[in-house]
């Protein structure tokens, strides 16, 4: 899958930053403190080896700080694991939309709107439209009906992906230089890995749900509908409104 001939690839308006990164690193040490004072607690209970400290009328709660330790280990293990496959997921979506899309295309990646909670995994400008892309790098069985989603984790990827569009959407309304305007913007859940097996049994509403292999035809498939001006005024908006990380 190639851009059209003659034009370089899509303009990268903002790189991944360090959100996904800092969260994986802070899970990750942290279960490594929690495991080293599981193994450390442990080592000094255990009655008959040289290490073993009588801890007296503290035993039951020194138990308890064992048990409590070896699920803080658990959890945040589950945890950097969840961040990790979040950066390998958005680094598949940048590699593919790049080889794919022309420099009619603008995409940032990893966006925090100012004054909003969470980010955004990628938007994507372009003469057929604003897609603000949701990224899942799940392997395994999911399944959705609508906004149900199970194998994919706590949230709502096409809840998240719906709420994230209309941000974008507030966002351009609001401009003085659009707010003649009005512009669609699409909600998009990526499924990333290959290896996800995929039931539908209802699709979200005004979201669309695509493989990662599917993603760049859809968003080329769509009618062209915004000019180039149009393309540099959106994306000047959208990066006055991203907060610094």
């Amino acid at each position: 899958m190639t851009f059209s001939a003659g034009l370089p690839p899509l303009k990268l308006l903002k790189p991944s930053g360090n959100y996904l990164k800092k969260k994986a690193t802070r899970n990750l040490t942290i279960g490594i403190l929690s495991l080293t004072t599981f193994l450390v607690l442990l080592v000094t209970s255990i009655d008959g080896i040289p290490s073993y400290i009588d801890a007296g009328r503290y035993t039951t709660a020194r138990g308890i700080a064992i048990g409590m330790f070896i699920v803080g280990w658990y959890y945040f293990l589950l945890q950097y694991r969840t961040y990790r496959a979040g950066i390998i997921g958005e680094q598949k979506v940048t590699r593919v939309l790049s080889a794919a899309l022309s420099n009619e295309y603008s995409m940032f990646n990893n966006v925090k709107l100012k004054g909003a909670w969470g980010d955004i995994d990628h938007i994507v400008v372009g003469p057929t439209g604003i897609f603000v892309i949701e990224t899942k790098n799940y392997k395994g069985k999911i399944s959705y009906y609508g906004d149900n989603w199970e194998g994919v984790g706590r949230r709502s990827p096409s809840r998240q992906a719906r709420i994230n569009a209309m941000r974008i959407k507030k966002i351009l309304a609001s401009s003085t230089s659009l707010k003649s305007k009005s512009f669609w913007v699409q909600g998009i859940v990526v499924l990333a890995d290959h290896r996800a097996e995929i039931t539908e049994r209802s699709a979200p509403e005004h979201v669309k749900v695509t493989r990662i292999d599917g993603l760049a035809d859809y968003i080329k498939s769509e009618p062209r509908r915004i000019g180039i001006q149009e393309i540099e005024l959106i994306g000047a908006e959208i990066t006055n409104k991203i907060e610094l990380q």
